[in-house]
């Protein structure tokens, strides 16, 4: 690889920084929505979208996953798309049978509250992105970052204004969850355009050799995905279920605000998966040793990154949910605490199923997943019932828990990939930096000293960088990294 050290990352930025711009977006047209029609309907929104990927989760097997690893590893890109398009518009059809079942008993299936419209348009919105994945998923494999960053940011933009424009003449829940179907269809469009519209490409039809190899990886996933898809959106219907749609709308916005921080690992954590793949398709022990580096390092820089993130994010989550959505939502604050606390795990842990992926190894998770399932239920059944919003958070936090160590030593036993021991130092830092937050936050209000929220975030954030600074081997390398990533690029790409 002769590429500067820091393009992944660099790549990565552009990715996350698109991403976030989008993810603003669509917090704002949330927010919008959850001032001018209230918790109910946020919780309504809710509901729709666990329900949705419920029906989803069981026609998605891991067919994304196999499309940019295939690309990745540099196969004919246009008959990859042109095969991806051809599965998923095959698996869509059988969604479009749920999606009218679901508009024709809807009764029976939806609680009181919740119009068969608002799941309809939802459904309808996942069937369309799951076939612009065709486009999409070619963006992160080739490394497009801007492509993808691109296609995401106006197709949200435009959802954006749709939904303010709703929301001034007609505001009425149905017809914001039609912007959701709006977004999907300009993702269809914009992905296709621009993959394909510099004539770089051609599109292909399928042949048996290009099939084959998708199914070889998507085989595991065939039950892996399912089954996490389920872990992601049955927690939504539950709450909406057994704590009410009002509960229901607070932990929509702790999700929301959680998936937020959590954009920060998800499209760096592709482009890992695409660059070891690329490493991994040819193990020589130069690719071998790069793919190690390469790993270590970053875990490393996500870390140095997403610690004072969530520490901030921690301080500050009483005020952003007032700020953003309204005094309404404030019991959003404590389920939202521990989501934070899981998305830094998740930055930790989480890498190490990309080794196992990039390696064609996953397989091995096909056991571990229904065992997990099953304590995923078990805890859902008594924690909701008992905690509402907040027992559902514990449980996704549990989750990322349990059985990371599993995955750790797998990691090390098909590539050699170790955990590093710098983990165990941003853990410290974080868990000290949010006690320290809490215990200058209560004392100054204590005190009655003004900005007590302030004086708690920055206790935190400098008891965190105290510990990093002490404890790290480089930590000024770090800083050099991180102002290498912030630097405007002189080309975007």
């Amino acid at each position: 690889m002769n590429e500067r050290p820091a393009t992944l990352g660099r790549r990565s930025a552009i990715l996350v920084a698109g991403t976030w711009t989008a993810t603003a977006l669509g917090f704002l047209a949330m927010m919008l929505t959850a001032r001018r029609l209230g918790p109910e309907a946020v919780g309504v929104l809710g509901f729709g979208f666990g329900l949705a990927g419920v029906i989803g989760s069981l026609l998605l097997p891991g067919l994304a996953q196999a499309h940019l690893k295939r690309v990745a590893e540099g196969q004919d890109v246009g008959r990859c798309v042109g095969t991806m398009l051809v599965l998923q518009v095959s698996l869509q059809a059988v969604q479009v049978v749920a999606l009218v079942a679901v508009a024709h008993w809807a009764p029976a299936l939806l609680p009181a509250g919740v119009p068969a419209s608002v799941v309809v348009a939802l459904l309808l919105a996942q069937i369309l992105t799951s076939i612009a994945g065709a486009f999409t998923g070619a963006f992160l494999a080739l490394e497009w970052a801007a492509a993808h960053a691109g296609t995401l940011l106006f197709s949200r933009a435009c959802r954006f204004v749709a939904t303010a424009a709703v929301l001034v003449w007609y505001p009425d829940v149905r017809m914001v969850a039609w912007t959701y179907t709006l977004e999907a269809i300009l993702v269809f469009i914009v992905g296709s355009v621009l993959l394909f519209g510099r004539g770089r490409f051609v599109l292909k039809p399928p042949d048996g050799a290009i099939v084959s190899s998708y199914w070889a990886h998507a085989r595991p996933l065939l039950v892996t995905t399912p089954i996490g898809l389920l872990q992601d959106s049955l927690d939504r219907v539950v709450v909406a279920r057994w704590a009410g749609l009002t509960a229901a709308g607070h932990y929509q916005v702790a999700r929301g605000v959680w998936e937020l921080l959590g954009t920060l690992n998800a499209y760096p954590f592709q482009m890992l998966f695409a660059r070891l793949s690329r490493l991994f398709a040819a193990r020589t022990a130069d690719n071998e040793n790069e793919a190690r580096r390469l790993f270590g390092a970053a875990v490393d820089h996500l870390l140095f990154l997403v610690t004072p993130a969530a520490l901030l994010l921690w301080g500050l989550r009483d005020v952003a949910i007032a700020a953003l959505y309204g005094p309404a939502f404030l019991p959003a604050s404590t389920p939202l605490a521990v989501l934070i606390t899981t998305a830094l795990l998740q930055t930790a842990l989480n890498p190490y199923h990309f080794v196992l992926y990039a390696l064609d190894a996953h397989a091995r998770f096909v056991p571990v997943v229904f065992a997990r399932f099953a304590l995923y239920v078990a805890l859902l059944a008594v924690l909701v019932p008992l905690a509402g919003e907040t027992g559902a958070s514990l449980v996704r936090l549990v989750l990322v828990v349990v059985p990371a160590w599993t995955f750790v030593r797998w990691a090390r036993e098909v590539a050699d990939v170790r955990f590093p021991n710098v983990t165990w130092l941003y853990f410290a830092a974080f868990a000290a930096g949010a006690v320290a937050s809490e215990a200058a936050h209560l004392a100054s209000a204590a005190l009655g000293l003004s900005g007590a929220t302030a004086v708690g975030t920055l206790a935190g954030l400098a008891v965190a960088g105290a510990i990093v600074a002490v404890g790290h081997p480089a930590p000024r390398a770090n800083l050099a990294y991180a102002a290498v990533l912030l630097r405007f690029p002189r080309r975007i790409g």
